[in-house]
């Protein structure tokens, strides 16, 4: 299905900022509503819009009357204001988030946007495949949302100063060292459960790793 429209996206703004205000996780909110956690999920990554019938169960399940989901749906302007965020340069953190969606997780799993939507609704983070696409080029704006950036680099399975801190030389070393030898271990058909077996093992000890790896497969 289509990307939800404007006013489905702050309905469903307007339902994460109401849940974190009750102090509800959101299996809770899924038990009180009756709703199936697919169904659920799926309206909150924009894959459908809540119709008045979940806004009416949702509004029970969080103690309130359908009326003030709409009215903070109709201030999600405000409530954005809320939310921490970090500058940043904008191609550099494309590029970045370019290698992420590159290479495999810890697992040796694929990157997947809608994966990661998913991941990122589950936590109360809101995003939509446009606003990704345009970080991912490099055409954003400079400033970013930090649980958006914390969300991704745990999704990712890095250490979260890659993308919240560009200016960290550690990090980047660290991480695109971790990030080669995912790529030459899920070539070299390895078990990919290695990966989460590093550890502290250094970025050059990793990419020598990788090198090896990719001198192998070549033979």
């Amino acid at each position: 299905m289509g990307e939800a429209g404007t006013w489905a996206v702050d309905v469903m703004q307007a339902v994460s900022a109401l849940r974190q205000a009750t102090g509800l996780t959101n299996q809770e909110l899924i038990e009180r509503s009756g709703m199936s956690a697919t169904y659920y999920y799926a309206r909150m990554r924009g894959a459908a819009p809540f119709d008045m019938n979940d806004i009416e169960k949702l509004a029970r399940a969080l103690g309130t009357h359908p009326h003030e989901i709409s009215r903070v749906a109709a201030s999600t302007t405000d409530v954005d204001e809320f939310e921490p965020k970090v500058t940043t340069d904008p191609r550099e953190l494309g590029r970045r988030l370019t290698a992420l969606s590159q290479s495999p997780g810890v697992d040796g799993s694929d990157f997947e946007v809608g994966g990661l939507i998913g991941y990122l609704a589950e936590r109360g983070v809101l995003l939509r495949t446009p606003e990704w696409s345009t970080l991912v080029a490099g055409t954003a704006g400079p400033v970013v949302r930090l649980r958006v950036l914390e969300g991704v680099a745990d999704y990712a399975g890095i250490a979260p100063a890659y993308l919240v801190d560009l200016n960290d030389a550690e990090a980047v070393e660290a991480v695109e060292a971790n990030l080669d030898f995912r790529d030459a271990l899920k070539a070299s058909g390895a078990d990919s459960i290695s990966a989460r077996a590093v550890g502290e093992v250094s970025p050059a000890a990793l990419r020598a790793i990788a090198q090896s790896l990719r001198s192998i497969g070549a033979q």
